[in-house]
């Protein structure tokens, strides 16, 4: 039985494994959750639910729970939108948020940085309106000193 954290209400998930060669569910559901590439990254509602697919691909995906502060810094920094087949970064004010996400009340880029950190009735599409966000990764942390690949984490909840 899985028991919700009592306080968390946001997960911010990232694939840290390859999936070649593993079952179809794990493939599908790490399709599901956008995690297309390593070091992918996106955030998700905390149900019953959203743990349960968690659990399916943990050892593919680490997962926590971000403050306010790593929302804000994450959507500033590496915040991409899908928009008419192109990706628009979301680094200033553009009319792309209001002309997509304004019927649902979010007009500009503290507006979805709120939705987002304090998921509403709302946050499935907001989500959805957001790509992965792309992490990256040092050169040098993922391979140890004799050059071979290391462990990336761990897998599964990573806390807070």
């Amino acid at each position: 039985v899985s028991r919700l954290p009592d306080k968390h209400s946001l997960a911010f998930a990232v694939r840290i494994e390859s999936i070649s060669g593993v079952s179809s569910l794990v493939q599908r559901t790490i399709a599901r959750l956008r995690l297309k590439k390593i070091f992918s990254g996106v955030f998700m509602k905390v149900t019953p639910q959203t743990i349960k697919t968690l659990r399916i691909v943990e050892p593919y995906v680490t997962w926590g729970f971000p403050n306010l502060k790593s929302v804000c810094e994450l959507i500033l920094k590496r915040g991409q939108a899908k928009g008419k087949n192109k990706i628009i970064p979301l680094t200033v004010n553009t009319l792309v948020i209001e002309e997509h996400l304004g019927k649902f009340g979010v007009i500009c880029l503290e507006d979805l940085i709120y939705e987002i950190a304090f998921p509403g009735k709302n946050f499935q599409v907001i989500s959805a309106f957001l790509r992965a966000f792309q992490l990256s990764v040092a050169p040098h942390a993922t391979k140890n000193r004799v050059g071979s690949l290391k462990e990336l984490g761990s897998p599964g909840y990573g806390g807070e």
